[in-house]
C-alpha cells in the first residue's frame, strides 16, 4: 500500500508560499547578495505589539542577538500610576493600593537602592492588556483550575438544603411561621448567591498590586500576580530597555515593562491583539528554515503600540504621536530607525491637513525614515484608500495587496490555481483629493508566527496589513544593501526606485497595483545605479489649486467642458531647513513633462531652481465615453531620463451615465454585446458602472441573476461595492459593501440609499477566489421619497407644528413613520485645567513639550441606561484633526473605569447602572493658545429610549392643531404632498422619563411604504426640545403636572391653593427626611382639626400664636444642629429641646445619629465582629490593654445610651393606632392627607428607632459575647418591624443584616447587602459580601470577590 500511495501523495509542502518572497524578487537578490539580508537596519512596528518570544522573532541570525531591541506601549493602556512612595516596616510590611498587606523578602530589600528604603506602589488592571478572545481564555482555564468543582459541589449541596427543609416542612413557603420563612428565605437566598456568582464569573476583572524600586541594574517591577502579598513568588521584571525581559503572567499573557518620569509611570507591555507580531514575522522573522524566514531575517525590530486596549485595539492620536516621538529620540540617540511599517489606519473625512499627517511628514523629511502603510482593506471601488498612506504629502509608501497562485495554493488550500492577482477587497486609488495612495502590491497573505497567547505557533491572516510588512522588509534589503556599499539614500530615493521598477500587471486592476508589483532585484540596480543623481535626496511637492491636492479628481456630474488647473511644483531638500544653502542655490533641473492621455494637455518643458513653479494642466473630458478615465504628467530629467520620472501629476476623471427617461421608474442596465444583456466574469473581474442618480431618487434596488444554462443552484460569489463621495467626509459615509451569492433559479436583490444629484459608484466583482466563468444580468432602480423643504428633519419644538413637503421621484406609495429613539443631554466642562505633560515621554524634539487641556463633565444617570458619550468638537476626527487626541474615559463614583472612548465613539452604547459618574476628556497639543479655545467644549450623552416616540402625521394644518384625523398613507405623485407634524404633549414627554436637562431627541424618519424602502431610505431626525423650566421651590404646577392638560381658570385655582400655608400645627424640621422625617407623634395626631375642610383657611390656624411658630420654629432649627454638632454640644442642645419639647421625638434620633457618627463607626455585622476580635487579640502591653479596655468601654456606653434613646421613641409611639390606621383600607376624612402625613412620619421614626436599638443590642451582644442568649430580644425588633415594612425596606435593612447575623443566615445576608450594593456601591459592602462567603466556607466565591473588590475601588482615576 505505501508503495502504491508514495506515487500519489506529495513528498514535499510548497513552505516557501507560506511566507512568500518568490513574487517580488526576494529570494533571487538574497541568492545574490546574501549579506544584504537586513543586517545593520532596524524596523519600527507600529501596530498591535510584538511578542519578543515568538518563534522566529527571538533573535538575528546569528542566534544571540536579540531581534526586538525595544518594546513600548504607546497608547497609555498599560500605564500605572506610581507616584505614591510607601517606606516598608522592619519586617519588609506594607500596605498595597489593593487594601492587602504586602511583605518584601531580605533579598528583595537589599536590592533596593532608594536612599530612604523606599517603594512605589501601584495597581494595574490587566484586563484590557490582551484580546477579548484571550481574555476569555484565561478566564475559562481560571475557573476551570479553581472554581468549578468547589462551585459545583457548594451549589449541591445548597440545593440538598432546600430539599430537606421542604421535606421537614411540607405546604406552600407562604404559608409558613415567619420563623420558618426566613429560615427558607436564606436557603433560597444562598442559592441564588452562588447562581449568581457563576454568572458573574466571566465578566470579573482582574487588578494586580504593582511594587517599583530602583536597584544597581535599573528598576525593577514587581507584579502580585499570586493575590496574597507574598512578593517572593510574585512576578519580578525589570526594565526591558535593559533587561531584555518578557514575563509570563500566567499561561497565555506575557508582559515586559518600562519606566517613566522618575518612576511615577510604570508601562506594563501587552498586546491587543496577535496582528503585530504576525505583521513583524513577514518583515523579519528568522527561522530555522530558510523557506518560512520573513523578507528581511536580521533585521532588528523595535515594538511601538499604537493599538489601545481600551479601545479594542484601535489607535489614537496619543499613541501614534508618542510613536513618532519615539522614533525621533531613537534617530537622535544613533540608535536610527530606518523603517517604519504600519498596517493600521482608518479612512479620513479631508487628507490635506491633520497634526499626525504631519508629524508622519517630519519623520520621513527630517529623519530619513522610510514609513510604509497598507493601503487599506476596503476595495473594491475607488477612492477607498485608507490614512495613511493618505496624508497631507505623499511621502509614504502605500502597499496594496496581491495573492500569487503558489499562495493559493499553499495558504488558502485552492482546488485549482489561478492566475495571481489582487484580492478583490485591497483598497483603491485614487485618494479623493486625486492623489496616488497605492505605490506598489505585494503578496497580501501569509502563514506565519503569532503571540504564545494564542496557543498556536502560526496561523494565516491575509490583507494589506499583511502586504506593508512585506515592502517595509524589501526595503530593509535594500538600505541594508545600501548601506554596505555606502551609498547615501533618501526615503525619496527609496520610494522612486520601486515605483519605478515595479512590475506593471496588465490584467490586472490599475486602480489597485499602484506602479505595479514590487521588484527588489530591479529596485537595488537602479539606486545602484543612479547613485549619483542629484535628485536622491531630494522631493518634489506637487499641489493642485487652492486646496492643496495631491493630484486632479473630476467627480462631480457630467463633465462637458475642459478644466484648468494651477499646480504649483517645489523642489524640496531632505532636511530642508539643516541643508547646505548652496546647494539650494545652485539646484538647476530640466524637465520633460508628458501626459499619459491626449484629453490632458499642459507644456512640455520645465526648468526648475530651488523654488515654487506653476504649470496649468488642461483636462478636457468631453470625448470621454461614461467611466473612469485616468492618466498622469510624468516628468522626467532631460539629463537622465532612463532614471524615469522624478515625480508624477495623478489625474482621475470619472463621466456618468445620465438616466434620461425621468417619466418612468429610472433604471440603468449595462452595456454589453451579449444578447442576453448579461456582463461575462471570471474570478476577480470588477464592472464599475458610474451612474448620475437623478433628482428626488434616495434608495436605489439592484437586481441580479445569471444567465448561464444548466448552473441549477451553482452560486455565484459576487461582491457588491457602492459608493458616492461627499464633501470633505470620509469614502464610508455613504457606502454599502456586501458579498451576494447569485444562481440562475431565483433573482438576488440588495437594497441600498442614494444621494440625488451625486455620482455612484456601482461596483460589483467577482469574489477573487470564486471559480469558473459566470454570465451576470443586473440592473439598478432608483426609486425616491423625501421631503423638499429646507431642514425639514430637524424640527423645533418651540416653532409649533412642523410642515413637511414630501415629493417622489416616480409616484410612490408613502406610509411615513417617525419614531425617535435617542435622547441627548449636553454636558457642561465642570472643570478644565491646562499641563504640560510628561517632561521626557511627551517632548517632541527639541524641546517641543506637549501640553494637554484636562476637561471635567459629570454625568447623573438616574435611572440603568445605554448611553454613548462623545465630544462633537473632535468626533469623527482622528488623523485629519488639528489635536493629536481626544479620548475620555467614563468613571463611576468609586472612579473605576466603566468605558473609554475616542474619535468614533458617538455609536457605542454602554450600559450605565443609576448613579453619578464622571466623564474625563484629554485633548493634546503642542500649542497652549490652541488648547485654550476648546475650555468649553461640550460632550454629548446620548441615551437609548426604552421606548420610542413616535409622532403622528397630518395631512391637514387644522387637523394638526385639533389633534384630529391622522394620515396613515396615500400614494403620491407628481405634486408634492403636504404633511405636518404636532410638537409632542408635554404628558407624552414626562411619561417618556427623558434624561435631565435632555436638549434634543433624535431617530429616522422613513416615507415609502416599499418594505425594502423603509429599511434602506431612512431621514435622520432631530426634534429639539424646549428648555428645561426652572421649578419653583412652592409651585407644584412649575413641575408640569396638574396644570398641563387644564383649563386656565383651573390652573390659576392649583396655583392659588399651592400658594396656602399648610395647616399642620408642627412643620417638618429639618432633619434626615428618609429615616427622621416628622414631628412629635402625639401633638400632631391631636393637633390635626377632625372637621378640617379642603378649603384651608388662609390666616394661620386658629389657637396659634406668633410665639408658637417662633417656638417650633427654633426647635426645628435646633433639632436639626443635633446630628451635625460635636458630641458636647450635641447633648447641650438635645437637653434644651427635650425639656422645652418633651414629646418630639426626633430630637431623640437626631441625638442617636450624632453619637453613632462621634463615637461608633458605621461597621456591618461580619466587619464589627472582626474588627472586635483583632482589637481583643492584640498584644499583651499594659498600656495597650488599657486603651482597648477604656474603647471597649467607651463603646458599650454609647450602646447602651442609643437603646434608652431608641426606647424612649418606641415607649412614646402608640403602634397600635399606626396599625390600626395603616388597616384602613379607605380613609374617607377631610383631612386624611394631612392625617396620612402625620402617621407615616411617626411610622417612620418608629422603625428608624427599632432599628437602631436592634444594632445597637446585637454589638453590645457581639462585645459581650452571648449573642445566642438575646436571639428572643432582637426577634421581637425584628417583627415589630415587619409589621410596617418589609426587611429589605431602606429603613430597616441595616437592622435586617444584623438580625440575619444573629440567626446564622448568611444567605439573608448576601440578599440585604446586594440591596444595598444596587443603591450604593460602596468597599464595606463589598468586603462584608466576602466576608459572608468566608462565613459559609465558599473561599472559591470569597476570593472572586475580593479581586472584584480590588478593581472596583481604586485609589485614583486611570491615567490617559
Amino acid at each position: 500500500m505505501a508503495s502504491d500511495l508514495s506515487g500519489i501523495v506529495e513528498s514535499s509542502f510548497p513552505t516557501g508560499a507560506l511566507v512568500p518572497k518568490a513574487e517580488t524578487g526576494v529570494l533571487n537578490f538574497l541568492q545574490k547578495y546574501p549579506d544584504y539580508d537586513g543586517r545593520d537596519v532596524t524596523i519600527a512596528i507600529f501596530d498591535s505589539g510584538v511578542d519578543p518570544r515568538a518563534t522566529g522573532l527571538e533573535t538575528l541570525c546569528d542566534g544571540k542577538t536579540l531581534k526586538v531591541i525595544e518594546r513600548f506601549d504607546c497608547s497609555g493602556c498599560g500605564d500605572v500610576d506610581m507616584s505614591k512612595k510607601l517606606t516598608p516596616d522592619e519586617k519588609g510590611n506594607f500596605k498595597g493600593l489593593s487594601g492587602r498587606t504586602l511583605k518584601l523578602s531580605p533579598e528583595l530589600i537589599a536590592l533596593n537602592t532608594d536612599k530612604d528604603g523606599a517603594v512605589r506602589v501601584g495597581l494595574k488592571s490587566f484586563n484590557d492588556l490582551v484580546p477579548a478572545k484571550v481574555r476569555d481564555n484565561i478566564v475559562a482555564q481560571a475557573k476551570l483550575k479553581s472554581w468549578d468543582k468547589p462551585h459545583k459541589t457548594a451549589t449541591a449541596n445548597a440545593s440538598r438544603k432546600i430539599v430537606e427543609f421542604e421535606a421537614q416542612n411540607p405546604g406552600e413557603a407562604s404559608k409558613l411561621p415567619w420563623d420558618k420563612k426566613i429560615v427558607k428565605e436564606n436557603l433560597d437566598f444562598e442559592l441564588e448567591m452562588l447562581n449568581s456568582y457563576e454568572k458573574l464569573y466571566n465578566d470579573i476583572k482582574t487588578s494586580f498590586d504593582c511594587v517599583l524600586f530602583p536597584t544597581d541594574n535599573g528598576w525593577l517591577t514587581i507584579i502580585d500576580t499570586t493575590e496574597q502579598g507574598d512578593l517572593e513568588k510574585a512576578l519580578r521584571i525589570g526594565e526591558y530597555s535593559k533587561t531584555h525581559e518578557t514575563k509570563n503572567v500566567d499561561d497565555f499573557l506575557s508582559v515586559s515593562v518600562n519606566v517613566h518620569d522618575d518612576g511615577n509611570v510604570l508601562e506594563v507591555v501587552g498586546m491587543c491583539s496577535p496582528h503585530g507580531t504576525h505583521v513583524a514575522s513577514i518583515a523579519s522573522g528568522n527561522h530555522s528554515s530558510r523557506d518560512i524566514d520573513g523578507v528581511a531575517p536580521n533585521a532588528k525590530i523595535v515594538s511601538l503600540t499604537i493599538g489601545d486596549g481600551r479601545l479594542g485595539s484601535m489607535e489614537t492620536g496619543t499613541a501614534l504621536i508618542r510613536g513618532i516621538m519615539k522614533v525621533m529620540d531613537l534617530c537622535r540617540e544613533g540608535r536610527r530607525i530606518d523603517v517604519i511599517n504600519m498596517s493600521y489606519g482608518e479612512h479620513s473625512n479631508w487628507s490635506n491637513s491633520g497634526r499626525i499627517g504631519e508629524l508622519m511628514n517630519e519623520v520621513v523629511n527630517k529623519y530619513g525614515v522610510v514609513w510604509v502603510a497598507s493601503a487599506g482593506n476596503h476595495g473594491p471601488a475607488l477612492s477607498t484608500v485608507g490614512t495613511p498612506p493618505d496624508i497631507s504629502q505623499p511621502s509614504l509608501i502605500g502597499v496594496g495587496a496581491y495573492v500569487s497562485p503558489q499562495m493559493m495554493e499553499a495558504e488558502y488550500a485552492m482546488r485549482e490555481k489561478l492566475p495571481g492577482n489582487v484580492y478583490t477587497w485591497t483598497s483603491r486609488d485614487p485618494c479623493i483629493d486625486g492623489g496616488q495612495g497605492v505605490t506598489v502590491c505585494a503578496p497580501g497573505g501569509a502563514i506565519t508566527s503569532v503571540p504564545q497567547f494564542t496557543m498556536s505557533k502560526s496561523q494565516l491572516m491575509n490583507g494589506t496589513s499583511m502586504a506593508a510588512p512585506h515592502v517595509a522588509g524589501a526595503v530593509a534589503l535594500l538600505i541594508s544593501g545600501l548601506k554596505q556599499q555606502n551609498i547615501a539614500y533618501s526615503p525619496y530615493s527609496i520610494k522612486r526606485a520601486i515605483s519605478v521598477t515595479a512590475t506593471k500587471l496588465g490584467y490586472v486592476d490599475p486602480y489597485a497595483q499602484g506602479h505595479g508589483l514590487l521588484n527588489v532585484e530591479k529596485a537595488f540596480e537602479h539606486l545602484v545605479e543612479h547613485r549619483q543623481s542629484k535628485d536622491n535626496m531630494m522631493r518634489f511637492s506637487v499641489r493642485v489649486g487652492a486646496s492643496q491636492d495631491k493630484g486632479i479628481h473630476l467627480r462631480e456630474g457630467v463633465q462637458r467642458k475642459f478644466v484648468d488647473f494651477n499646480v504649483n511644483i517645489e523642489p524640496v531638500f531632505f532636511n530642508d531647513k539643516e541643508a547646505d544653502p548652496k546647494d539650494k542655490f545652485n539646484f538647476n533641473v530640466r524637465l520633460n513633462l508628458i501626459p499619459s492621455q491626449s484629453w490632458v494637455q499642459c507644456g512640455s518643458f520645465l526648468d526648475l531652481s530651488y523654488g515654487v513653479r506653476s504649470i496649468v494642466v488642461r483636462i478636457d473630458p468631453t470625448s470621454l465615453q461614461p467611466g473612469v478615465h485616468s492618466a498622469v504628467v510624468k516628468a522626467y530629467d532631460t539629463d537622465c531620463v532612463q532614471k524615469g520620472p522624478l515625480f508624477e501629476i495623478p489625474i482621475t476623471v470619472v463621466q456618468p451615465h445620465v438616466l434620461e427617461n425621468v417619466q418612468s421608474t429610472p433604471v440603468f442596465e449595462p452595456t454589453t454585446q451579449r444578447a442576453d444583456k448579461s456582463v461575462e466574469f471570471q474570478p476577480n473581474t470588477i464592472q464599475r458602472d458610474f451612474i448620475l442618480v437623478p433628482d428626488k431618487a434616495t434608495w436605489a434596488v439592484l437586481r441580479l441573476r445569471l444567465t448561464d444554462p444548466n448552473r441549477g443552484n451553482d452560486i455565484g460569489k459576487f461582491f457588491l461595492h457602492t459608493n458616492q463621495l461627499l464633501p470633505h467626509q470620509s469614502c464610508r459615509k455613504l457606502e454599502t459593501m456586501k458579498i451576494i451569492g447569485v444562481n440562475s433559479e431565483f433573482e438576488a436583490t440588495a437594497t441600498f440609499p442614494v444621494k440625488a444629484n451625486k455620482i455612484l459608484e456601482l461596483c460589483i466583482a467577482k469574489y477573487w477566489s470564486n471559480h469558473g466563468q459566470s454570465h451576470l444580468k443586473y440592473s439598478l432602480e432608483f426609486r425616491g421619497v423625501a421631503a423638499q423643504n429646507p431642514n425639514a428633519y430637524v424640527m423645533h419644538a418651540g416653532r409649533g407644528i412642523h410642515p413637511l413637503e414630501v415629493g417622489v421621484l416616480v409616484a410612490e406609495e408613502i406610509q411615513p413613520l417617525l419614531q425617535l429613539k435617542n435622547a441627548a443631554v449636553v454636558l457642561k466642562p465642570s472643570e478644565a485645567k491646562i499641563s504640560p505633560l510628561s517632561a521626557t515621554r511627551d517632548v517632541i524634539p527639541e524641546g517641543r513639550q506637549i501640553y494637554q487641556s484636562l476637561l471635567v463633565y459629570n454625568l447623573n444617570v438616574a435611572k440603568a441606561a445605554e448611553v454613548a458619550l462623545y465630544a462633537p468638537l473632535f468626533n469623527d476626527l482622528l488623523y485629519e484633526s488639528e489635536f493629536e487626541s481626544q479620548m475620555w474615559m467614563l468613571f463611576d463614583v468609586n472612579k473605576s473605569l466603566i468605558a473609554t472612548g475616542d474619535a468614533h465613539s458617538h455609536n457605542f452604547y454602554t450600559k450605565l447602572e443609576k448613579g453619578e459618574y464622571t466623564v474625563r476628556l484629554q485633548v493634546r497639543h503642542e500649542k497652549r493658545d490652541l488648547l485654550e479655545k476648546i475650555a468649553e467644549a461640550n460632550l454629548i450623552a446620548a441615551y437609548k429610549l426604552p421606548n420610542m416616540l413616535a409622532l403622528d402625521f397630518y395631512d391637514s394644518y387644522n387637523q394638526c392643531i385639533v389633534s384630529g384625523r391622522k394620515f396613515t398613507s396615500a400614494k403620491v405623485r407628481e405634486t408634492n404632498k403636504m404633511l405636518y407634524i404636532a410638537p409632542i404633549a408635554q404628558d407624552r414627554i414626562t411619561k417618556a422619563n427623558l434624561p435631565a436637562q435632555c436638549a434634543w431627541l433624535s431617530g429616522n424618519l422613513v416615507f415609502p411604504k416599499d418594505e425594502a424602502g423603509r429599511r434602506i431610505a431612512l431621514h435622520p431626525f432631530t426634534y429639539v426640545l424646549n428648555p428645561a423650566e426652572k421649578k419653583a421651590a412652592s409651585n407644584g404646577a412649575a413641575n408640569g403636572g396638574s396644570s398641563n392638560n387644564a383649563s386656565p381658570a383651573a390652573a390659576a385655582a392649583v396655583n392659588a391653593n399651592a400658594a396656602k400655608p399648610k395647616a399642620q400645627a408642627t412643620p417638618q424640621g429639618a432633619t434626615n427626611t428618609a429615616n427622621s422625617a416628622g414631628g412629635d407623634a402625639d401633638t400632631l395626631q391631636k393637633e390635626v382639626p377632625a372637621n378640617a375642610s379642603g378649603g384651608a383657611p388662609s390666616s394661620p390656624q386658629k389657637g396659634k400664636t406668633s410665639a408658637d411658630d417662633y417656638a417650633e420654629s427654633l426647635r426645628d432649627f435646633q433639632c436639626s444642629h443635633i446630628a451635625k454638632c460635636e458630641l458636647e454640644k450635641a447633648e447641650k442642645i438635645y437637653n434644651e429641646v427635650v425639656a422645652a419639647h418633651p414629646k418630639h421625638l426626633p430630637a431623640h434620633l437626631q441625638f442617636i445619629q450624632n453619637i453613632e457618627s462621634t463615637e461608633l463607626k458605621t461597621q456591618l455585622p461580619l466587619a464589627f465582629v472582626a474588627a472586635h476580635q483583632k482589637r481583643s487579640s492584640e498584644g499583651d502591653d499594659g498600656s495597650v490593654d488599657k486603651q482597648r479596655d477604656d474603647n471597649s468601654q467607651k463603646q458599650r456606653s454609647a450602646l447602651e445610651r442609643i437603646v434608652k434613646l431608641a426606647d424612649i421613641v418606641i415607649k412614646e409611639t402608640d403602634a397600635d393606632a399606626l396599625l390600626s390606621y395603616y388597616g384602613l383600607k379607605n380613609d374617607t376624612r377631610p383631612d386624611a392627607t394631612k392625617i396620612k402625613t402625620n402617621m407615616d412620619k411617626q411610622k417612620n421614626n418608629l422603625i428608624e428607632a427599632l432599628s437602631k436599638k436592634g444594632i445597637a443590642v446585637a454589638k453590645l451582644c457581639v462585645l459581650e459575647n452571648n449573642l445566642k442568649e438575646h436571639l428572643a430580644e432582637l426577634n421581637d425588633i425584628y417583627t415589630e418591624i415587619i409589621k410596617f415594612v418589609d426587611a429589605n425596606d431602606s429603613k430597616a435593612i441595616q437592622f435586617a443584616m444584623w438580625h440575619a447575623y444573629a440567626h446564622d443566615h448568611y444567605g439573608r445576608m448576601y440578599k440585604y447587602v446586594s440591596k444595598m450594593i444596587e443603591d450604593k456601591r460602596t468597599r464595606d459592602h463589598f468586603e462584608e459580601l466576602a466576608a459572608i462567603n468566608g462565613a459559609l466556607g465558599y473561599e472559591h466565591t470569597k476570593a472572586v470577590i475580593d479581586r472584584m473588590t480590588v478593581t472596583a475601588f481604586p485609589n485614583s482615576f486611570r491615567l490617559f
